[in-house]
């Protein structure tokens, strides 16, 4: 027989659902410091190199486009709907449990650099739809979590995953926009709000490309 140790360099292409979590998640009206997501999606990808003769310890750099969505929430006279889109690029550190296993658990850590961005679209009855956009603003966090890497053969496989993130660590502001229909993102505590601590959980699935092998073991 013939097995194969962990490769040096993993390829991840993933997609999934992202749930929001308070300050990020809430319901009109009564959460007025929330910026009211119900749900997302989350599309993304990350390179992973690792060291040493065990080849458990990986250096990680990733990179995921993150899509949340209020849905349509009424108002007297109307309604409106918000959007918050979040791209992620993280630089970590991962520990493998079972590197030659076909099933290979996995933690990891890494620092992110989040980049914001959305849009409001307010619907009255009988009126004309407004639209305001989100000025663009980059905030500093953590992400950290887990999952399962398996193999399939020497070069694809499969990976399950989950990843909390902690988006607004670094960087708050509470800078207001003087731009006719555009908003910013004012996260940091003010007279008028709180502040905002805005994470989610993206829950992922995707394909593994394996380069690099260590020769072959040969029983």
């Amino acid at each position: 027989s013939t097995t194969f140790s962990q490769p040096q360099v993993k390829v991840h292409v993933t997609g999934g659902y992202n749930l929001p979590l308070p300050d990020l998640k809430g319901e009109y009206p009564a959460d007025t410091n929330s910026m009211l997501q119900k749900s997302g999606f989350n599309a993304g990808a990350d390179v992973k190199y690792y060291l040493g003769k065990k080849r458990n310890v990986g250096i990680t750099l990733s990179g995921a486009y993150n899509s949340f969505s209020s849905g349509d929430i009424s108002l007297t006279g109307g309604s409106f709907i918000t959007k918050v889109n979040i791209i992620a690029i993280g630089l970590g550190v991962e520990y493998s449990f079972m590197p030659k296993g076909k099933t290979n658990p996995f933690l990891g850590a890494e620092f992110t650099g989040n980049f914001f961005s959305g849009k409001t679209k307010t619907t009255p009855t009988g009126g004309t739809e407004t639209e305001a956009t989100m000025k663009s603003a980059s905030r500093f966090g953590i992400g950290v979590g887990g999952g399962l890497d398996f193999t399939f053969n020497k070069s694809i496989g499969g990976v399950v995953g989950f990843k909390y993130n902690m988006a607004n660590l670094i960087g708050k502001d509470s800078v207001t926009s003087t731009v006719a229909n555009e908003y910013t993102l004012i996260d940091k505590e003010t007279t008028a709000t709180k502040s905002k601590n805005l994470s989610f959980i993206q829950i992922y699935a995707g394909v593994t490309f394996s380069f690099n092998h260590p020769k072959a073991i040969k029983k």
